[in-house]
């Protein structure tokens, strides 16, 4: 396919302002720099240059050489299914690809610069800057302002973008086969099974999502159980939306009111819960009764707007760390509630 026709394509579905709202939001919930560029590299949305490592991203001066290269996503190299890039300074970036109609390649999300692990000693990132004819107190101050992440919790991220992504393109090119239906007739019963099927596929879009999100939490955690519940404000409710490791029976259609039970008061309070055994917050102590649990996570969903939901975790045949993995869950949950 010639890049003309991939180009129309990407200007069909990427409104700059809407995918600019999107990623603001994504850059405030993961602390990282993303950006768009379409397929050759241009960009279509530039980094943000005054947050975590956009300098390093756009000034020259500072030696971060991934965008002076010509043609700089060669430089990127397949890990499963992204794309990452390392620079000289050990920091990683990483490409999402953006996906149109027939699996066409439209662009790229590019998240970073990160650091993967740890970072390097002060005296090494000075001697890098030196060695460039940089100013190093300048490159440490951008350097400490970026994400130290491990393998896993970035590879959840992109996971993560790369759903939210392909729902938000998804329905953009649903809404615009909606306003291009002819007028006839049957207009307003077109009109009327249009709005219903967009609503269809939201709701199937967003299960999608929550299932991913369940997954991604369930590994990092090592969580054998879990389930995400999510809040209808109308009857005042929670309901399982997505499950993992329970019968069918507990699953299906499982709700609680909001404000009862451990789920509906985490929901309700906006306060996640870490259990063990018999053990756990006041306020949920009268509800212990299952001793089979050796521990368990209950951790809200929530955006600016309030809650949407809760992610419950759980493990009979040992005990997990969830408190170590508290912050990351917290960022996937925040992160995937912008999807909403």
């Amino acid at each position: 396919m010639d890049n003309n026709h991939i180009r129309r394509l990407g200007l069909q579905v990427i409104n700059k302002d809407k995918w600019w709202d999107m990623l603001s939001r994504f850059i405030d919930v993961l602390r990282i720099n993303i950006f768009l560029v379409d397929g050759e590299g241009h960009f279509i949305l530039p980094p943000d240059r005054h947050r975590f490592g956009g300098k390093l991203l756009t000034q020259k001066n500072l030696g971060f050489d991934l965008l002076q290269q010509t043609d700089f996503l060669k430089q990127f190299v397949p890990v499963g299914n992204f794309l990452e890039s390392e620079n000289r300074y050990g920091l990683r970036c990483y490409a999402v690809a953006v996906k149109a109609a027939a699996k066409e390649t439209i662009g790229f999300l590019i998240v970073g610069p990160v650091v993967v692990n740890k970072r390097q000693e002060r005296c090494a990132y000075a001697q890098a800057a030196k060695d460039l004819g940089a100013d190093a107190d300048e490159l440490i101050g951008e350097l400490n302002e970026l994400r130290v992440v491990s393998n896993m919790m970035i590879k959840s991220i992109l996971e993560l973008l790369n759903e939210i992504l392909r729902d938000h393109i998804e329905m953009a090119l649903k809404e615009q086969q909606t306003s291009q239906a002819p007028a006839n007739g049957t207009e307003a019963f077109t009109r009327d099974l249009d709005r219903v099927a967009k609503e269809i596929y939201a709701s199937v879009a967003i299960d999608e999502i929550l299932v991913t999100l369940l997954d991604v939490a369930l590994k990092m955690t090592g969580a054998q159980a879990g389930s995400i519940m999510i809040t209808d404000k109308e009857k005042g409710r929670l309901t399982i939306k997505a499950s993992r490791g329970l019968s069918d029976e507990a699953a299906q259609g499982a709700s609680v009111k909001l404000g009862e039970g451990i789920c509906g008061i985490a929901a309700q309070e906006n306060a996640s819960f870490v259990i063990k055994g018999q053990q756990g917050d006041n306020r949920i102590k009268h509800l212990l009764k299952r001793a089979d649990i050796k521990e368990s996570l209950v951790i809200p969903i929530a955006s600016k707007e309030g809650v949407i939901g809760v992610m419950n975790l759980s493990n009979s045949q040992r005990e997990v760390n969830f408190d170590t993995n508290m912050e990351n869950l917290r960022y996937l949950t925040t992160l995937v509630s912008s999807a909403f």
